[in-house]
This record gives structure tokens, sequence and C-alpha cells, in this order.
């Protein structure tokens, strides 16, 4: 940001007598000026008034001039700038969603658990705008859905577009999906790594167990905190694929593994969340957002360019301007 900025300032109080000196000659050359002709005609006075006569007068503006410009150059004028830096220490973060199809359960009424686990990540998502953001979704196998980034606008696409059918296996890969976080941030210099696993159900499909998962992730310095979202024991459905409009209701029996996703938690220095409604997963997600905040340092640096040598050589310019006219043009006859 640049602006006009004076170093001494107070030297602009000299503008109060400047001005009562300038109100001072027009009051007493004008107002109090007496004049008597004793001349028997007003043309002669008109014959006699050249171009020198009018204008000698005017020799004071210059004067004037020139006292301004040196109050203004006292004052040292100039440009300030102010530059501010910003250095963040961003926190990267892969998100792994649930996409399995018990996802589907509809205690989360009027959406089913992954309609509003997609709008509590996208919310949780534009709340980090210093952070790399990535995102998992998985269901029997787990996938890359998008690589760590600080574009959300990218993150905010993709999450819209993730459905039940995104994945073609159904289960539950828990022990995958961290796995696979864990091996994107690899190379990552970030000050602190975190995976938040949104989960219904247990791991039940993959190579890899959470357990060991979780041993990798402690390794790498990286906490992962686990939702577990949705009611245990008994869920309603839909029938079928095409939703309760054609093939109506079912009731199912939810299991969810607490301890195993607990597990998880703890042994990466992280949390265990239970959120058996919307509300509930908001504040999780909230409490996780408070936890792992970046780091933001501002610092603003102030830059100064000196300009009163412009108002300096004005003065002296119109003083010389003035002393010659005063020498040359308008010299007076002794």
């Amino acid at each position: 940001m640049s602006y006009l900025e004076f170093r001494n300032p107070y030297v602009l109080l000299l503008l109060i007598p400047y001005l009562a000196m300038i109100i001072l000659y027009i009051y007493f050359r004008i107002y109090k000026r007496e004049a008597s002709f004793e001349l028997s005609s007003s043309k002669l006075i008109a014959r006699r008034t050249t171009f020198r006569t009018a204008t000698y007068k005017s020799l004071v503006v210059l004067r004037f001039l020139a006292i301004l410009m040196l109050i203004i150059a006292l004052a040292r004028p100039g440009r300030g700038i102010d530059y501010t830096s910003v250095n963040d220490y961003g926190i990267d973060i892969m998100v792994c969603l649930d996409v399995s199809g018990s996802m589907r359960g509809e205690d989360f009424q009027p959406e089913n658990r992954l309609a509003v686990a997609k709008k509590v990540v996208k919310d949780f998502v534009n709340k980090r705008p210093h952070d790399k953001i990535g995102m998992i979704i998985f269901a029997g196998e787990a996938f890359l859905q998008c690589p760590l980034t600080t574009e959300k606008n990218i993150i905010a696409d993709i999450n819209d577009e993730i459905d039940f059918d995104s994945v073609p296996a159904d289960g539950t890969a828990i022990g995958d999906a961290i796995a696979l976080a864990a091996s994107r941030m690899t190379d990552s210099k970030a000050a602190s790594k975190m995976i938040l696993l949104i989960t219904d159900g247990m791991n039940n499909r993959g190579q890899i167990d959470p357990e060991t998962a979780a041993i990798l992730c402690k390794g790498m310095d990286i906490k992962v905190y686990t939702v577990g979202i949705g009611k245990e024991g008994e869920v309603t459905y839909p029938a079928g694929p095409a939703g309760p409009a054609l093939f109506g209701k079912r009731k199912l029996i939810n299991h969810f593994d607490e301890r195993g996703l607990r597990k998880i938690a703890d042994t990466t220095g992280a949390k265990f969340y239970r959120a058996e409604s919307s509300g509930v997963l908001w504040q999780n997600i909230t409490d996780i957002d408070r936890l792992e905040r970046s780091i933001v340092e501002t610092r603003v640096y102030h830059e100064f360019y000196d300009r009163f040598g412009w108002f300096l050589l004005l003065a002296t310019v119109f003083f010389f301007t003035e002393i010659i006219l005063r020498s040359l043009i308008y010299r007076k006859i002794p």
C-alpha cells in the first residue's frame, strides 16, 4: 500500500502563521491602501499603466510560493509503502471418506450419512485456507480422488461428485484407505500432517489392517482423527439402489467398530469421535478444526522514499526568479 507521508509533520504547523501572513498582506495592501491623486485627468493614469507596472506587485506571489514550498520541504514529504509478508506453516490433510453401501443409512434424516458427511467435509475444507488438502474415498477398495492441493475449489467440485458408484467394490477397507493417505504424504514438508477418517463401519476388506496402517502413520508423525458416524443397531435403509420410491425401505443392523477406530486415533496421538446425528458430526469436525490449526505469521515492512528535494528545488526556483525579475525587469530607479 502506497500513501503520502511526512517525516516531520509538526513543521506543517508553520502553515498557520503562513496563512495569517497572507491574510494580513492582502488586508494592508488592498483594503487599507489609501491613495490620493491631484491629477486633473484619469486618462493620464491609464496611459501611464504598462505591463510592467501592472504585474510588478504579482512578484509577491513568487515569494509566498517559495515560502510554501520551503515549509513543505522542511516537513520531509515522501511516499510511504507498506509491504505485508505472510508466512504460513500449513498442515497437510488427507480426508478419507467412506462411500460404502452402509453410508446409505437414513438415520441422519432428511439425508443419508454420505450426503451429510460430504457437506461437513466441504465446510471443513473451506475453513482451511492455508492448508494443503487431499481426498481419498473407500469402500471395498481405496482410491485417490485428489492429491494434496491448496485449490479448494477443485476439492469442492470433486467432493460434490462423490456418490455410491464412485467405488465399484462394496465393503469397508479402512486400513487400505489410511495407508494410501499416508503414502501421499511421504514427501510432505509440512509442519504437521493429519488424516481425517470418516466411516460408519468396521474394516472387512483390503490388504492392510487398520492397526498396521496406524503404526505406519505414527512412524511418519501423522495424526489420524477417526469419526464414526451413524447409530449402532437397527437403522433404516432404502430397499434398493433406486431408493425408497420404487422398493420401499428396510431395517438393517449396523455394525460399528468403535474400539478399532479409537485405537487408530490413540496410536497416532489423535482423537476418536462418535457422531450419532448430523449435529454432533458438525460439532466433531469443528473440534478437529480447532485442535489442528495452521500457524500463520504476518509481518509488515515499511519503506519510505523522500520527495522533499522536489519542493526544495521549487522553493529555490521561485526565490531566484523573484530576485532576477526584481533586478532586471522590475528594477527601481533611484
